[in-house]
């Protein structure tokens, strides 16, 4: 019997990608299963002895009983899969990385473009890289990557100093950046933001910072060290040929950061308003000298477009930005309407609550997604409208151990499951999906009694969500494997998949 035109298709390719919802590797046709992959995971042939890659021939095909099965690698294992298990499109794949305390997330293109939206505080997201794409030894190209910081607080950019310093010994290969994106806020030295003006009785950051030169010639100018001179500067003398002047660019709302045949990503945030003709951002606190809410405020806002399917990624939005937000997207003054249904009764509280319903329902025209990134790691700063307006099925909080803010809060957890959709909402934490200790001791050779603590690749308690815009898994390793009628398990996955009755996305069992 000839082999299907399928197993053509994919040999042509010389590469293959695993279906919806996941998928087993066996050690032969019909054997026993020996590895667990999930909607998207990469598949390629298996490994000659000296290393290199074969090429998927027919003597790389068999068939058992009704069933052709093929040979593949994937994940370090080598083994058969039914043939049918096995697909030619690569879908989005976002990986929200369990870099502790802060955000770190790893997303892929369907056209292969690979982006780093923040990085965490310290060297998880390094780790992580340095495992995914084997930078340790010799290999063929790395695809190109794009690095977007949300804004200038530690655990969101600091993690890319290990990204962009020079190459460590013994590491075969260095992650290049395409491009760096940035908020356009730069926090100096003395923790200011730049010069403040106030007009009718609001005050504005004039100093948004829209072009890599601008970026470059602020960096220059600090007399002593800024927050981000340390990572920028060293990058750019570790890397002499990066353009720094047209490397670095800030992101603003109608931004397309990356469109292909299947996705679009777009900036909704931050929204800068003209005073006095310059752009400038609205300054979140009622002192100039207060920057946190501001920073923290003009996040950048990432809404990717897949399909049938919305992924919001917030960074570290609080209530006054929301209310920000969702008044430049509707037109209405939402902190004016909130004050006045609280202080109406009867039947103008009712009036009031209906104008608030409208509000709300025109922002979800910007704001609904299907998988929301929480803001601010589960913060209780974040507004019911606005996580009303966001409106989503399932919610990652990106948190960590070892943090003073009692991230993510109660009140918040059960917000966003009062005010997301279904009879039940999933909420994803990397804190609590981490598969083993954050640290393991070793012994310390130049003391009987002192231990040293290592930090371990594999406290990542990884949310990866992988989609076609149709169907999609969101899914954590979990902490030991099992055999579920016969088939090794080493994922917990809840999927989601479109539904044209109700047209919307439902959960499946």
């Amino acid at each position: 019997m000839p082999a299907p035109q399928t197993f053509q298709s994919l040999a042509d390719q010389g590469h293959a990608f695993c279906v919806f919802p996941d998928a087993r590797i066996f050690d032969k046709p019909d054997g026993k299963s020996i590895q667990h992959l999930l909607f998207g995971d990469y598949i390629t042939p298996p490994k000659k002895e000296d290393g290199k890659y074969r090429k998927w021939t027919t003597s790389l095909l068999q068939q058992v009983n009704d069933t052709w099965w093929i040979n593949v690698r994937s994940r370090q294992e080598e083994g058969w899969m039914k043939l049918n298990d096995v697909q030619e499109a690569r879908i989005l794949e976002v990986n929200f990385v369990d870099i502790g305390q802060g955000d770190g997330c790893h997303l892929v293109t369907p056209d292969d473009c690979h982006f780093i939206i923040d990085a965490g505080k310290r060297d998880n997201m390094y780790r992580f890289l340095r495992w995914r794409y084997n930078l340790n030894k010799p290999g063929k190209k790395l695809p190109k990557f794009y690095g977007l910081i949300s804004h200038c607080d530690d655990d969101h950019w600091k993690g890319f100093e290990h990204l962009l310093s020079k190459i460590p010994a013994g590491q075969q290969r260095q992650i290049k950046f395409e491009k760096l994106y940035h908020q356009g806020i730069l926090q100096r030295s003395g923790s200011t933001l730049g010069n403040v003006v106030k007009k009718d009785g609001q005050f504005f950051l004039q100093d948004f910072i829209q072009t890599g030169s601008e970026l470059v010639t602020l960096l220059r100018q600090q007399g002593d060290k800024s927050m981000y001179e340390k990572l920028l500067i060293g990058a750019l003398k570790n890397f002499p040929d990066l353009p720094m002047e047209t490397v670095w660019k800030s992101l603003k709302k109608k931004t397309i950061l990356h469109k292909d045949k299947l996705l679009t990503l777009e900036v909704i945030a931050p929204v800068p308003e003209a005073i006095d003709g310059k752009l400038c951002l609205r300054w979140f606190d009622r002192r100039a000298d207060e920057i946190s809410k501001t920073k923290n405020g003009h996040s950048i806002v990432l809404m990717a477009h897949i399909g049938k399917m919305k992924i919001m990624l917030g960074g570290d939005l609080n209530s006054m930005a929301a209310d920000y937000l969702m008044e430049k997207y509707s037109g209405s003054n939402v902190r004016e309407l909130r004050k006045n249904i609280l202080e109406a009764d009867g039947d103008q509280k009712k009036e009031l609550q209906e104008q608030m319903d409208k509000v709300i329902e025109k922002c979800r025209a910007v704001f609904q997604s299907e998988v929301a990134k929480s803001c601010h790691h589960g913060s209780h700063d974040i507004t019911n409208e606005f996580l009303k307006a966001m409106n989503p099925i399932a919610t990652v909080i990106s948190s960590g151990d070892e943090e003073s803010y009692c991230h993510p809060r109660p009140e918040t957890l059960g917000a966003i499951g009062k005010y997301s959709r279904g009879e039940r909402p999933l909420i994803f934490s990397t804190e609590l999906a981490r598969s083993s200790p954050e640290y393991i001791e070793l012994e310390n050779k130049e003391s009987k009694t002192d231990k040293i603590k290592q930090r371990i690749v594999s406290t990542y308690g990884m949310i990866t969500l992988r989609t076609d815009g149709e169907k999609a898994i969101i899914s954590q390793k979990l902490e030991s494997v099992r055999y579920q009628f016969g088939d090794l398990v080493k994922w917990h996955i809840d999927k989601l998949v479109w539904n044209d009755k109700r047209g919307e996305f439902v959960t499946l069992e």
